[in-house]
């Protein structure tokens, strides 16, 4: 689905007249049924719609509690008008009945845990680790998991039933699960990076073209590829059915000698290879042919992160600098700088790309305008560096969680901090935003995962089941 940050339908100011007209709209199902036609007020916001058409669709809540309503092909943001996004007499909006999500956790317990998350119920439990699961990834259709564990152990597990299918010992520096479940890419401590067959854990291959240390190893979306990123100033992009190398990615300095590499991801379309350069720059290639596209360059020292926005056009990096900046990506051209005074640990786009967050190791937060480059709002009061802050979908809210164990949830507008988890609750080892961006997932030191409701101001949701920290959690 194409996001609402992406939208490019241009909205005319309405009348006061106009705003007070009201319409039929026909509401259909993905088959084609036409579930409701309803009356709707150019004035009535989207929130408003999309309650009354659930309402009308109440049997299927069970089956599927979460929907998406469609405009053509873009899903309607609930913050909006009817009149605003172009809804009028005989327009047509889709429901999507979407299944229900679920959220695995990996604990000190020694298991894993998958729940289903509107319900809080556990699906399954991953169990016959002998020492702390690290984390837990899964293939794209949820029927298999790979777990690993603290003494670098990997396990492979029928994710329904909980049996575990195989085991390696290791030790195993990474290791993740293709999305089409058919290959476990694993590292090693001397960064030899291998494919297993999924089904019998049976080493196929080890992909030893980079001679020296091996900091990216990741599967492209699609699992058929595998982009690798080394020290030695080279990313290179693997054929997974035969291993051999498909391209290699990278740049001579002057003089002839490679830029060290610290980091390679697929661009959100996974078209493109973003490399991120000790000397502070970034690349950005065809994952095709190999050829850059463009270099980014400003910062005087290594970068922390460096992220795409959705949609592809702009590149936001954070260094040890003290400085996020923001770059074209199709040109590398320099757009904009936010100075956070600080060695920042990352930086994050609002959910309309309007704003940058960012997070620092003095403790503070900043948000600022992508366009004017000014700080907007702080985010203070952490003991030690923030991990990351991000936004709630619509911008009222800002959650940050950092190494202090800590989790805070602000008020954007005034920087008025709302609450502090771990006062009630215990050390906080996981903060996320929940599907919709509404909501939070928190995961507790003692083992409490639960969902938190900012606007009823209080926990709607808990996961039973763990009697100990928990170290990770993932949607799926």
């Amino acid at each position: 689905m194409t996001s609402v940050g992406s939208r490019s339908r241009s909205r005319s100011p309405r009348s006061p007249e106009t705003e007070t007209e009201t319409f039929d709209v026909e509401v259909k199902l993905l088959s084609g049924e036409t579930l409701a036609t309803i009356k709707v007020n150019a004035a009535d916001p989207v929130s408003q719609l999309r309650e009354k058409i659930e309402a009308l669709d109440v049997s299927e809540l069970g089956a599927f509690p979460q929907s998406a309503l469609m405009f053509g092909r873009h899903e309607l943001d609930l913050g909006d008008t009817a009149g605003a996004v172009g809804l009028c007499q005989g327009s047509v909006l889709t429901l999507l009945r979407l299944p229900p999500r679920k959220l695995c956790t990996a604990s000190e317990d020694g298991t894993a845990r998958m729940f289903e998350l509107h319900t809080g119920k556990t699906l399954s439990i991953l169990g016959g680790h002998c020492s702390a699961v690290v984390s837990v990834t899964f293939s794209e259709d949820v029927t298999r998991a790979l777990t690993m564990t603290s003494a670098r152990s990997i396990a492979m597990y029928d994710a329904s039933s909980g049996v575990q299918l195989w085991r390696v010992l290791g030790p195993v520096q990474d290791a993740c699960l293709a999305a089409d479940g058919r290959r476990v890419l694993v590292m090693d401590s001397h960064s030899v990076v291998g494919l297993l067959d999924a089904q019998t854990g049976r080493l196929l291959t080890n992909l030893v073209h980079h001679a020296y240390y091996v900091c990216t190893a990741v599967f492209s979306p699609d699992g058929k590829a595998l982009l690798t990123s080394s020290v030695e100033g080279f990313a290179r992009l693997f054929d997974v059915e035969s291993g051999g190398c498909l391209v290699t990615f990278g740049r001579k300095a002057t003089g002839g000698r490679s830029v060290g590499m610290s980091a390679a991801s697929f661009s959100p379309d996974a078209t493109k290879v973003l490399a991120s350069m000790y000397d502070g720059s970034v690349d950005l290639y065809d994952r095709t042919s190999g050829e850059r596209i463009c270099s980014c360059a400003g910062h005087k020292f290594s970068l922390r992160s460096c992220i795409m926005s959705p949609d592809g056009k702009k590149i936001l990096t954070a260094s040890k600098d003290g400085t996020s900046k923001l770059f074209c990506a199709s040109s590398g051209e320099y757009l904009g700088s936010f100075d956070a005074e600080a060695v920042l640990c990352g930086a994050n786009f609002s959910p309309d790309l309007s704003k940058v967050l960012t997070a620092a190791q003095d403790g503070v937060a900043k948000l600022f305008d992508t366009h004017s480059g000014a700080c907007l709002q702080e985010f203070p009061d952490h003991s030690a560096p923030v991990l990351s802050a991000t936004m709630s979908f619509d911008g009222t809210w800002v959650l940050t969680s950092s190494s202090d164990l800590e989790a805070k949830l602000f008020e954007t507008n005034t920087g008025r901090c709302l609450r502090s988890f771990s006062e009630e609750n215990g050390f906080v080892t996981c903060a996320q935003w929940a599907p919709g961006g509404r909501q939070l997932l928190l995961a507790f030191f003692s083992g409490k995962v639960a969902v938190f409701d900012p606007a009823s101001d209080r926990f709607v949701q808990e996961f039973v089941g763990h009697t100990d920290c928990v170290h990770s959690m993932k949607l799926i």
